[in-house]
């Protein structure tokens, strides 16, 4: 629904509570009869054309949405990164460029677990891996080479620039978890 619609449906759902309270308060005794009376009859004589517009546009914006209900609604296109080659444009998803990433983080000796986040921004492409480690690894070793592996593979894989290669070490394995789950597998 575009920013028109939202807006004229506001406005619609707002004199359409107007009208239901009137409605409820002149039903259930709240309001007098006597207040409603010149209006009505003004509108039943045809004498005033205000009543006759309120209420056409009151249809017309009615038909509006009710057909719109019934418009088929275009595919929702996955947001990705878009390239223009000879032949024509390619738009790789965000989900493809953070499986890349995730399967080259998972190469690399001492990741455990990771959360991946990509974002296509105007200055650049980032991927920021959120990891936990096993312990064992040097950070500064392990974080490098997380960085320069998950950049050269989607680089090389999807042809996509990386800009940045954000790292976040949110957790160390405690080393006899990690032990005894080593033996297990």
């Amino acid at each position: 629904m575009n920013l028109f619609d939202r807006f004229i449906l506001t406005i619609y759902s707002f004199a359409l509570i107007i009208l239901s309270c009137i409605a409820i308060a002149a039903t259930s005794g709240l309001i007098s009869s006597d207040v409603f009376r010149p209006y009505m009859e003004q509108m039943l004589s045809g004498t005033n054309l205000a009543y006759l517009i309120v209420a056409i546009i009151f249809l017309v914006v009615s038909l509006r949405f009710f057909f719109s209900s019934f418009r088929r609604s275009k595919p929702k296109v996955d947001r990705g990164i878009r390239q223009r080659s000879d032949l024509g444009e390619v738009n790789i998803t965000i989900q493809t460029i953070q499986t890349i990433a995730e399967r080259a983080a998972r190469r690399v000796k001492g990741v455990r677990d990771m959360k991946t986040n990509v974002k296509a921004l105007e200055s650049g492409n980032i991927i920021s891996l959120r990891v936990s480690v096993d312990g064992e690894t040097p950070l500064p070793e392990l974080t490098q080479k997380l960085q320069q592996d998950v950049k050269d593979q989607v680089e090389g894989i999807a042809g996509v620039v990386i800009s940045e290669v954000q790292v976040v070490v949110t957790e160390v394995a405690q080393q006899e978890n990690y032990a005894a789950r080593k033996r297990v597998e």
